[in-house]
């Protein structure tokens, strides 16, 4: 496998984020979750001819990629050293996880840009390591449950959150052969987001 630039440098150590187009922000997500789920579909018309005792499969086409996420997140376990890498913004009196569950939060509405009266679809990248990456957009919404117990500050010490994204470029299966779940990662992208 190639190496990553990225990786080699200390100062650019991130290897799992989400990068949110819509509003042209990237978060780091300081864990790896226990599992992903990474699935593709394929569909074929079943067509029965005369005299054949099996019918004959027609590939009729495959996708969409599906991507579930399911993050488990302890406040006392995050800290601001992951803020200052990524260009996400802390309101006044936020903690990390304040701030990354708001981000998330939004991948699941578009933004409405008023100038050329149209509406930005709430695309994202997703990175984890060097084994997922997909780019897509966020189907069926976002779930964020928060656990007890209750910090100082009345914030909740644990939460969940979950979403699935929906690939939208198409490959074939010699790239996906080749590349498996790490496919569509390029240079200008990365470049574009540690800018």
């Amino acid at each position: 496998m190639a190496t990553d630039t990225y990786s080699t440098n200390s100062s650019r150590l991130v290897d799992n984020y989400i990068y949110l187009y819509h509003i042209d922000e990237w978060l780091i997500i300081p864990e790896y979750p226990d599992t992903i789920s990474d699935k593709m579909s394929s569909t074929f018309a079943s067509n029965n001819a005369l005299s054949r005792t099996a019918p004959v499969f027609t590939y009729s086409n495959s996708g969409p990629r599906s991507v579930n996420v399911r993050l488990h997140f302890h406040r006392d376990m995050l800290d601001n050293v992951n803020y200052g890498k990524s260009n996400m913004t802390l309101e006044d009196g936020e903690d990390y996880m304040d701030a990354f569950l708001r981000k998330i939060q939004s991948i699941a509405l578009p933004v409405y840009d008023t100038a050329n009266k149209s509406v930005v679809p709430p695309m994202v990248a997703l990175r984890f390591g060097n084994e997922l990456f997909v780019k897509g957009i966020v189907n069926g919404g976002v779930s964020v449950t928060y656990e007890k117990p209750i910090l100082k500050g009345n914030k909740y010490a644990q939460a969940d959150v979950s979403f699935d994204i929906y690939e939208v470029e198409p490959f074939d299966a010699k790239s996906v052969a080749a590349l498996g779940s790490f496919r569509g990662i390029t240079s200008a992208f990365k470049n574009g987001v540690f800018k």
